[in-house]
């Protein structure tokens, strides 16, 4: 378990730090004092060759847990609005822990692995607004792996499946399979209970645990997960990426047979490096465009046989506790319509067909929404929301809610002062983990008003979040009634309960067969 080799030591004048560490059968691991938690950054879980798959270590370097470290990247959402990314390189498949500062229970304490967003193309585990120690604090393990990104971690290629059937556009979903597995072998000597997991995830990290409750391998490495603005629908199929994926390698150079020369590539080959207006308006005018990418986890024989919404709606994952959820203007952006929104009816259309809707069912989403939203713009940022993130979310709770118990939440939070970008997405992240005043995020929490709401808010998140992990129920005040109650919990100041708004938000899109 836990050893220290420096006691807790009062801090004169600020000045000195204390040190922590972990033996393991790996090695030795440095931690340091954070609020009231220990953090390690950076232990690598597993080492992998480009365009292969991941393996276990056998031992570590000296002196690991003290650099924070991201995968390469193409430029995301974080790095759009200001927000740090820790040192970029290829061997990135690390995780950091962050562990009670107290001793652990008998058995341990539950651990809860978070999986970042980012789109599958960028995001890192080490990001400061996903600093663990508030949620530690409440008696939980977290842990918050990296995987990798982008082509790195989904190109689709024949070339590459005849290598490696399995792996093949799956590399960064295998490399979270291996993150769980090292939890499983590894985390009791953080003081962590390997038998008491959560899996949970925001974004593309919400994707990737709906994904993982369809993945056979994965079964028996968490118990419990947690879906935020995810969804269950973001796989793709491998024929049809291969198209792309060879068209990707051939603008770069490379024969998509020839995969030593795409080994063989400088990273500055494979992602852009600086991220444009272009990019952050193509995104925000359309954020729909994301279904059509082509790095995401693929329908696989060896690894993912089943899409996961059919998987659920067989109950292969009976018996797993889940929370899911979403934001309630995720990408409607309210006081941007006007520069973001289509300008009429016909626009809209246009955009929706570059998303890949055919034409009928472009039109016939598009008239549901006009009947209660006239404004072009405005019904723009709904039909966004509901389509891309909102409505998936919440049918991966109708879908597990026979097979387990299931709570669903929608988070109506604007801050104070900033009420006209709506409850966008992610927003829910800053009083989750509690790390208001780090960028992209400290702007709207300068205010005081904002940061004891935002506080007040994310202590009864909090409370939700971990008391879900330790016993599969999520406790606090209101009380959560499952979802099959018909009711929602309302996450915002003050909290409350909501009437289950699936078939008013998702009917049509569901007859669309868009969920």
């Amino acid at each position: 378990m836990l050893r220290r080799l420096l006691p807790f030591l009062a801090l004169l004048g600020g000045a000195l730090a204390q040190a922590f560490w972990v033996e393991t059968p790996l090695g030795r691991a440095q931690g340091r004092l954070e609020g009231g938690a220990i953090a390690f950054y950076g232990l690598p879980y597993a080492e992998a060759e480009r365009f292969r798959a991941p393996k276990p270590l056998k031992a570590w370097p000296p002196g690991v847990g003290q650099e924070a470290v991201a995968c390469p990247q193409a430029p995301g959402i974080t790095a759009w609005f200001g927000g740090p990314i820790p040192l970029e390189r290829e061997d990135c498949l690390v995780l950091n822990v962050y562990l009670p500062a107290q001793i652990p229970p008998p058995g341990g304490f539950p651990v809860m692995v978070y999986l970042h967003g980012g789109g599958f193309t960028s995001g890192a585990g080490a990001e400061p607004i996903y600093r663990g120690h508030r949620l530690s604090e409440e008696g939980v393990v977290v842990v918050a792996p990296n995987y990798r990104l982008g082509p790195l971690g989904f190109l689709a290629l024949p070339a590459l499946a005849e290598e490696d059937p399995k792996a093949v556009g799956n590399y960064g979903l295998l490399d979270v399979l291996e993150a769980l597995r090292f939890v499983r072998d590894y985390i009791r000597y953080f003081g962590g209970d390997p038998k008491n997991v959560t899996l949970f995830g925001e974004s593309a990290g919400g994707m990737l645990v709906c994904t993982l409750l369809a993945t056979p391998e994965a079964r028996g490495l968490f118990q419990k997960a947690i879906v935020q603005s995810g969804g269950c629908g973001y796989v793709r199929a491998l024929e049809e990426d291969y198209a792309q994926g060879e068209a990707w390698a051939k603008a770069r150079g490379c024969d998509p047979k020839d995969l030593a020369c795409l080994r063989a590539l400088p990273l500055e080959r494979l992602l852009p490096e600086e991220p444009t207006l272009e990019a952050t308006g193509r995104f925000l005018s359309n954020p729909s465009l994301f279904r059509t990418g082509p790095f995401k986890p693929h329908l696989s024989p060896f690894l993912l046989p089943q899409d996961p919404r059919e998987a659920l709606r067989e109950g292969k994952a009976a018996g797993t506790p889940l929370i899911a959820g979403a934001n309630a203007e995720e990408v409607a952006f309210p006081s941007l319509q006007a520069l973001l929104g289509p300008g009429d009816w016909e626009e809209a259309e246009r955009r929706l067909l570059e998303s890949g809707l055919s034409r009928e069912k472009a039109q016939a989403l598009l008239a549901h929404y006009r009947k209660g939203v006239p404004d072009p713009k405005r019904a723009w940022g709904e039909v966004q929301t509901d389509l891309t993130l909102l409505c998936p979310s919440l049918k991966a709770a109708r879908l597990q809610a026979p097979h387990a118990p299931t709570y669903a939440y929608l988070f109506t939070f604007r801050a104070p002062g900033f009420e006209g970008l709506g409850a966008f997405h992610g927003l829910e992240l800053a009083p989750l983990f509690g790390n208001l005043l780090e960028r992209p995020f400290l702007p709207l929490f300068l205010r005081q008003e904002a940061q004891e709401e935002a506080e007040y808010l994310g202590k009864k998140m909090r409370r939700y979040w971990t008391s879900f992990a330790k016993d599969g129920e999520p406790k606090g005040w209101p009380r959560w009634p499952l979802y099959r109650e018909g009711l929602l919990l309302r996450l915002d100041v003050p909290l409350g309960l909501l009437p289950d708004l699936y078939e008013e938000r998702c009917g049509a899109l569901e007859v669309l067969g868009l969920l």
